[in-house]
């Protein structure tokens, strides 16, 4: 099946090249596209995206003005029109067979997302104890407010059949640190199966997350998000029923149709 990988960068100039260079030459299947998303980048990530562009014609380009993480996949989620969706961070921390192993789960149920936070997972290089322990605690808020089972709904990984994204993209509200989580609640609201899969995920040099600052952001913007949700509503029986069916028998035709 086709594979669509949504890669948002901002100011990457250092990881980019790295990133896209491995993903390259380890999915080199001619249906797998490599959509980069520009946010507001103000170094020289445009011209080592067009650089790699110019060399294989797989790498697209896209340019928005600042939208944040979430903004920019889901201006780009529009772009894409393969089978499977998915996006990957620009550090290159998610080795290219990783994402190759979620899109194979997503084909078969509807959705994939890493976890490094599984009992499977491998993460070589320990980080550092501030940011596990926020990460712990931020897991730990998400499941207790939104009653998601996932351990890790912050891996930078995921894999989404097209007529998932397309089922959820109208739905989408969160275009910055809870985008992730957003996505995971709307698929649920939709009967969308996501499965977590343990990972190989490695920690890069160069990251911009502040384990305290960021981790009271998010902390505010879950609430947020759980108040817009919750003033919102569900969504109707009927139309998740439609969405539900609309996602569920594309993907028991290409089961069938693949074995």
């Amino acid at each position: 099946m086709r594979l669509d990988i949504v890669i948002p960068a901002h100011n990457e100039e250092h990881r980019i090249g790295r990133t896209l260079q491995a993903y390259r030459r380890v999915l080199a299947d001619e249906e797998v596209r490599f959509l980069v998303a520009l946010d507001s980048c103000t170094d020289a990530t445009a011209a080592i995206v067009r650089e790699h562009a110019r060399r294989d014609d797989r790498v697209r380009m896209y340019a928005y003005p600042k939208l944040g993480k979430g903004g920019v996949i889901i201006e780009t989620f529009g772009c894409a029109d393969a089978e499977l969706v998915g996006f990957v961070d620009a550090d290159g921390s998610t080795p290219p067979r990783e994402l190759l192993r979620l899109a194979h789960v997503a084909r078969r149920i509807g959705g994939a997302i890493a976890s490094r936070r599984h009992p499977a997972s491998l993460v070589p290089v320990r980080r550092p104890l501030g940011r596990r322990v926020a990460s712990a605690g931020f897991a730990g808020s998400v499941r207790a407010l939104t009653r998601l089972p996932y351990r890790d709904t912050q891996c930078g990984a995921k894999v989404l059949r097209r007529e998932v994204v397309r089922a959820a993209l109208p739905r989408l509200t969160e275009d910055g640190l809870l985008f992730d989580v957003d996505l995971l609640l709307t698929a649920r609201d939709l009967g969308c199966e996501i499965a977590e899969v343990p990972t190989v995920w490695v920690d890069r040099d160069g990251s911009r997350v502040n384990a305290l600052a960021d981790s009271r952001r998010m902390g505010g913007a879950l609430l947020g998000l759980w108040l817009r949700r919750l003033r919102r509503g569900p969504l109707p029986a009927a139309k998740a029923l439609a969405a539900a069916a609309a996602i569920v028998e594309p993907a028991r035709e290409a089961i069938h149709a693949t074995g």
